[in-house]
Order: C-alpha cells, then structure tokens, then sequence
C-alpha cells in the first residue's frame, strides 16, 4: 500500500488523525481502544464528521475533564466542568528552564524556569492573536491527575509530583518520555510516540542550543498534544509496510505570538524539523503546519513524488479547527495498492554496424533473436563517422546469459564491441489464452493496465499460420481478442 499526504489546509496530529481514519474507518476502534487502555484519567477523544460546505470528512477532538476543577466545582456546584483543546494549529510549545520564579509553587528540577505568562491566579489565558492554544489545563493552580495504570503507579507518581508542583502543564521531554515508556500501549505505538516527540524535542534544543532534556514542552506538553502523538502512532502502525509521499508543504505567513515574543511562520523549530521538504505559498496566511503535524512528516520521510503505476483505491479528508478563508482546511489521504507488475533486472546489449550487407546483417540478426537467452532485438539507422550511415543494434537480453549473448554477437557479426549495462524493466502481469475462432486456434496474450484496463493481442505466428492476407489476419484477430476480453472479464464480475 502506498499513502499519499495531501496538505491542502496544512497538517496538524488531530488532522493526520482525521484523514487517517476517514480513509480508514476501522481505525477509528482502534484508536479509542489504544487510548482507552491507556487510561488517561480524564481524558476523551471524539470522531465526528464534518462538511465545510465544500468537502466532507472527519475532525478529531481531544476532551480533557480538569480533575482539580472539577473538584472544587463539585463542591460549590455539584456538577462538572470540561473543556476541548481545539489545537488545529499551535505554537509556544517549549521554553527553557532558564530562571527561578518568584510564584509559591516550587519546581523540583535541577534547573530554573523561564515563563511567558507572569501572573498564574487569572483564570483563563488571554490569547491576543487568532492562532489556536494547547493547554493541559485553563488553571494554573491546578495539575491534572495522574492516569490510573494497574502497576506504574509509583513511576507515573513521581512524574505528576512534578507537574502539580509546576502547577500548570508545562512538562520537560524527560518526564513526557516517562509518561509514553510507563503507559499501558502496544509496543510499536510506543516505539512511534517516542519517536515523534524526539523530533520535537531535538528540533527545539536545536533553536535554543541546549541538550534535549533541558527542554521543557508548554503546549506540546498538554494531555491533548500527547493523545494526537499516540494516535497518529497507531495510523503509522496500522498502514504497517506502506510507503509515504506528500505533497509541496503550504508556507504560511506573517507572525505569531508566543512565550518567546513574535516569531515568524513556520516558526523556528517547525522550520528546522521541516528542513529538506518542499514548499509553495499558496497566499493564505497564518500556521499552517503545527509542531506535531512537521514531526509526523519527518518521521514518515516521505517522498515528493508518487511511485509509478498505482492504483488508487480510497480517500480520506482530515479537517482541523481553524476556518481558512479562501480554501477547505483539510488534509487530504490518497491511498493506493500497487499494481500487479514485476520488475526484472535485464542486459542491455548496444553495437553498431557499418560494413555488412543488408542481406548478412538480416541473417545475423535472426539468428540472433532465435539464440537461448535473448528477448528482443532492434534495430535503427544513423549517422557514424564520416556521416556514413550505419545500423544501430540494441539486444535485450536474459542477465544469468549475458556473456553467452555477447560472445554470439562477437562471433556473428563485424563488431569490434559491445556495450553493455544491466536496467531494470516494468513488466505487467500477463496471460497467454487459446481462442478458436471458426476453424482457427490463436494464442491470445492478455494484460491487465493501470486503471483496470485489460487488453488483448493475438500471437502473429498464429494469425500467419492461419490466415493468406493481412485483411483475414485482422479479422480473425479482431474476433479473437473481443472473444477473450469478454470472457475475462466475465470471469471476474
């Protein structure tokens, strides 16, 4: 199978999520089965479709119950609150550990903290620009609880000590490494939720010029942000053995805010994440790739070109949360089966003639194309030296007998050499049918194009055999060929 990433709005985890389970619906269960085992206390997630008024899809959302809010709330108002991460597209993502705050909560690490955001007692975050947030959790003076995992309670413990004690969701790459190595997932899952968030993690020690481990992640952090990682590893574990390719990436424009002040787009660790790809500007502003969504892409290392003769068989389309306004913010999943063919490493075989007669050269040839090892033979006119005209000859021929053939070449015919190289050839699937059509018995070759498309062509030894002129030939193939296609594809429907 080969998946082809479209990024028509851009890409995101929850749109790579999206688009991967609309083209592949029975990964929609297992996906809930693989975050459900992992029981994130509080933590939900929801497929819905969605018509943009132009294309249909899927849009995938993390919910994230505040299970310290939720408490005191219980208290006063004997119900519960939640909020959605709405995360299509997001920033701010890391800051350095770089200075002590002066705030009552202490960090238990070994290095100090830098924060954006001065003053943690409001109660929601005031976000000046129109480029969605990742937050764990709306207050600071609350930490979510840990997951409940039968058997890693001391390890998640240790982990979420931390995270109550920063009093907010701002978590370093080692204790996100920590939650993702403990939790209660399928291996592989594990093995490319670790791997992407490397990505991320290097990409920002890179820009800060620190090692990894001193990174501390702010919106990549969030219990949404780690749900979309581990769900888009259980899209890359279900298309197990395919191969990836993706479109031109769209650029974006102009600036955004974030813990760092403004940055340009695609911001800085996105940018060095993305080194290598392929960009347009398609004139539509703002972030159009996420963190996330660039470390999926490089962890796919797709190509930037389909692979010849495929067959596409389904599509998927993947909608984030942003409205774009001139274009459907969507990303699109083309996936393909390749087609029946096989590919066969061949000898190339090139000489030229210049000082046999037609009548010796015709011979030569035809004894050449009746010779054990040989599968074709051509030959053309040119120009050589002095602008004599000279036969150009071009031997295809079986490479286990490549040295046969040349030798019978050698031995033949007045060259004094032969070039020589070994190619790989396509070659389709093919069949070799008898058809009688009235008192004649024809040898029928029929293949199979991409596309569907079967054709059909006669033997012409058969047709000589069997016919006095050309117009008896056509007709009797003309017969032969309808009669097997229609029988072909009879057989199949």
């Amino acid at each position: 199978m080969h998946i082809h990433l479209d990024l028509v709005g851009g890409i995101a985890g929850d749109m790579f999520i999206a688009a991967m389970s609309n083209a592949f619906p029975e990964l929609k269960l297992r996906i809930e089965r693989v975050i459900a085992e992992a029981n994130f206390s509080g933590v939900s997630i929801c497929f819905e479709s969605k018509n943009d008024g132009v294309l249909v899809g899927t849009h995938f959302q993390v919910t994230e119950v505040e299970r310290s809010h939720v408490q005191h709330d219980e208290h006063l108002h004997g119900d519960s609150q939640t909020h959605t991460h709405e995360h299509e597209h997001s920033h701010d993502f890391s800051h350095l550990q770089a200075q002590q705050h002066n705030h009552e909560h202490k960090h238990p690490h070994d290095f100090d903290h830098l924060h954006t955001h001065e003053h943690h007692e409001h109660s929601a975050h005031e976000h000046p620009h129109d480029f969605d947030h990742l937050h764990t959790s709306q207050h600071h003076q609350h930490a979510p609880e840990p997951p409940s995992v039968p058997g890693d309670k001391p390890q998640y413990e240790n982990v979420y000590a931390k995270a109550r004690n920063h009093g907010h969701a701002h978590r370093t790459y080692e204790e996100i490494r920590q939650i993702l190595t403990t939790a209660k997932l399928p291996e592989r899952v594990r093995e490319h939720s670790l791997n992407i968030f490397r990505i991320i993690g290097e990409a920002e020690a890179e820009v800060h010029g620190v090692p990894v481990e001193l990174i501390s992640f702010h919106e990549v952090g969030g219990w949404d942000s780690v749900v979309d990682v581990i769900g888009a590893a259980c899209a890359i574990e279900y298309a197990d053995g395919a191969t990836w390719s993706c479109s031109s990436l769209p650029k974006g424009g102009g600036f955004i805010d974030s813990a760092h002040g403004k940055l340009p787009v695609p911001p800085p660790a996105v940018a060095l994440i993305l080194r290598g790809f392929v960009f347009h500007d398609d004139g539509v502003l703002g972030e159009r790739i996420t963190p996330t969504g660039a470390a999926i892409l490089k962890y796919l290392n797709p190509s930037l070109r389909l692979p010849s003769a495929l067959e596409l068989k389904g599509v998927g389309n993947g909608f984030g949360t942003k409205k774009l306004p001139s274009l459907s913010n969507v990303l699109r999943v083309l996936f393909f089966q390749s087609f029946p063919t096989e590919q066969q490493p061949i000898a190339l075989l090139n000489f030229e003639i210049d000082d046999m007669t037609g009548e010796e050269l015709a011979i030569c040839l035809d004894n050449l194309r009746a010779a054990e090892g040989v599968l074709d033979v051509t030959q053309s006119t040119v120009y050589g030296k002095k602008n004599r005209l000279v036969m150009s000859v071009q031997v295809l021929a079986k490479v286990e007998l490549q040295e046969q053939v040349v030798n019978l070449i050698l031995g033949s015919t007045t060259t004094l050499g032969v070039r020589q190289q070994i190619v790989s050839r396509t070659v389709l699937a093919r069949e070799l049918k008898s058809m009688t059509v009235g008192e004649s018995n024809v040898r029928v070759k029929v293949a199979k194009r991409p596309g569907g498309a079967k054709t059909a062509k006669v033997d012409i030894d058969d047709l000589s055999a069997s016919s006095a002129n050309c117009h008896d030939m056509r007709k009797l193939a003309n017969a032969a060929e309808k009669t097997v296609l229609k029988e072909t594809n009879d057989e199949h429907n």
